[in-house]
């Protein structure tokens, strides 16, 4: 029965670490996608603000574009949160989290709110 046991913690600590490993290559891919996106709207934002210059986009055309430029950095900060919390979960799964892997992704998040 215990060897078992161990058999199944085996294949659970496997299958718990390749899942992991996949959320991180999505989110890799989620981030790229997202840091576009900001791009995408931006660039269709400055293209309202001009049509608004000679009179073809109204002032609703453009605070529209705005929001849409604002809901791709706030997406991109959510994929970037996503990134980061699975890759912690993929160290833990993979037996590798280290107190160190804390306190770089603090002194990471305190230079990225500066």
């Amino acid at each position: 029965a215990s060897e078992e046991a161990l058999l199944k913690a085996r294949r659970d600590s496997t299958q718990s670490v390749r899942n992991a490993y996949r959320s991180v290559e999505t989110d890799v891919r989620a981030v790229a996608a997202r840091a576009q996106a900001i791009i995408s709207a931006q660039s269709a934002l400055e293209a309202t603000q001009v049509g608004a210059e000679v009179g073809t986009r109204n002032v609703v055309d453009v605070v529209l574009s705005q929001r849409t430029v604002f809901q791709a950095r706030r997406d991109f900060a959510n994929a970037r949160f996503n990134y980061v919390i699975d890759s912690l979960n993929l160290n833990q799964a993979a037996g590798t989290l280290s107190p160190q892997d804390v306190i770089d992704l603090n002194e990471w998040l305190n230079s990225a709110s500066e």
